[in-house]
């Protein structure tokens, strides 16, 4: 944890205070990659996508991860078979399952889901040119790879919901619905903060699955936060380590914020257990 966690941690902190290029020793210059970062419209534009879409993501993928989650619980039959192709998104790689995800809407590749949108529509879409379309294309990509992990603990956590209170609330008379939202889903609570937890700090971090899915992602504003870091500290011709060091430490911050909340109530249920 040290070597790979805190050590990396305070160079990126130091740094964020320094011009560094590669080959070179930083040169301190105080608060000027801050002051350059927080000027620059692109790092609002990356930071207001990025929040966006880490909440819009957190939320769908709780709400489908539960869905198949309740599904596969019901299932009497085939149900190891319908988990292992659930899965498959998962155990693939970020970026080979973005491209593959990435030609089922480009029409160079058959775009198969852009003609049957074309079909339903009846209209042509831009997904990797316009704006709300490539977010769309995004958020559904980073769903898809992501939904199988929630399912599979949720699947796991609805195998411990005690059968009598289920029991008790049907003799009470309370409904699929009611039985869902006051019996099922806070015992489930632990777990769905745990999942929101690991949701939301995967998608502040979202950058590979951008690479194949937003090759415009600057001109139709999909580009993170991740993405702006690799672009000014490493893509770029003056490659400056130390602007994304400040990005960095910004957007920890920023993430600390979102998911205080979440840590603040795990450690008290863990406490008090």
């Amino acid at each position: 944890m040290g070597a790979l966690l805190v050590l990396p941690l305070m160079y990126t902190f130091v740094w964020s205070f320094q011009r560094v290029e590669y080959g070179a020793p930083g040169q301190w210059i105080g608060f000027s990659n801050y002051s350059q970062v927080l000027r620059d419209p692109m790092f609002h534009t990356a930071v207001g996508f990025t929040v966006g879409f880490a909440i819009a993501h957190t939320a769908v993928v709780l709400v489908l991860g539960y869905g198949l989650a309740l599904l596969l619980h019901r299932a009497r039959r085939g149900r190891s078979v319908f988990l292992g192709i659930l899965l498959v998104p998962y155990i693939i790689p970020a970026v080979i399952s973005a491209t593959a995800f990435s030609w089922l809407f480009d029409d160079s590749f058959g775009g198969l889901a852009n003609q049957l949108v074309e079909k339903l529509t009846g209209e042509h879409v831009e997904w990797f040119t316009s704006t709300w379309p490539n977010r769309s294309l995004v958020l559904v990509e980073a769903t898809w790879a992501a939904a199988p992990f929630v399912m599979l603990v949720l699947l796991g956590a609805l195998k411990g919901v005690p059968d009598a209170q289920i029991e008790a609330a049907i003799v009470d008379g309370a409904n699929w619905w009611q039985r869902q939202r006051h019996v099922v889903i806070p015992l489930l609570g632990p777990m769905f903060r745990f999942i929101a937890l690991i949701a939301v700090m995967g998608g502040l971090g979202v950058f590979d699955a951008l690479v194949p899915l937003s090759p415009n992602a600057q001109t139709v504003g999909t580009q993170s936060v991740s993405m702006y870091v690799y672009e000014n500290a490493f893509a770029r011709d003056q490659q400056n380590l130390g602007l994304g060091s400040a990005v960095n430490v910004l957007m920890l911050i920023v993430m600390c914020a979102l998911i205080s909340p979440f840590v603040r109530q795990v450690y008290r249920e863990v406490k008090g257990t």
